[in-house]
């Protein structure tokens, strides 16, 4: 569950959090993209260690867009969190970590398919390095 106006507070407080992001794009060579190389230095000029995700933050805006029709089913939602994840990834390139907080009811609640499965509710955290 999140922080009511968390952001809010964080970011008028903490002005300096948010800044501006250069976000490199794929690339097309003889028809077939080429994916952003990620090993290269960030082209924000800085580099992030670490990069924390909270997926709700993510599944909620692929499931409801505000920009075009919702998903047409489960897949397509998928499709639109793995798209919309790499490019944040992308965006950070943490060095060391990634840290991806999935929280099942949530997801569950989202796509249609709460009640949970076989009583499902508890979290998950998955710890990619």
């Amino acid at each position: 569950m999140g922080v009511p106006a968390l952001f809010r507070w964080l970011s008028k407080k903490y002005p300096k959090i948010i800044s501006a992001v250069i976000e490199d794009q794929p690339s097309n060579v003889d028809g077939q993209e080429v994916p952003v190389d990620t090993t290269k230095a960030n082209p924000n000029g800085e580099e992030f260690d670490n990069l924390y995700l909270d997926m709700n933050g993510i599944v909620h805006p692929c499931s409801h867009p505000e920009d075009r029709p919702p998903p047409a089913n489960e897949e397509e939602m998928m499709l639109a969190v793995f798209e919309y994840t790499n490019r944040v990834v992308n965006m950070v390139r943490p060095r060391k970590l990634l840290l991806i907080a999935v929280g099942t009811f949530k997801i569950l609640r989202v796509s249609g398919r709460w009640p949970p499965v076989d009583g499902c509710t508890n979290s998950v955290m998955l710890l990619v390095s």
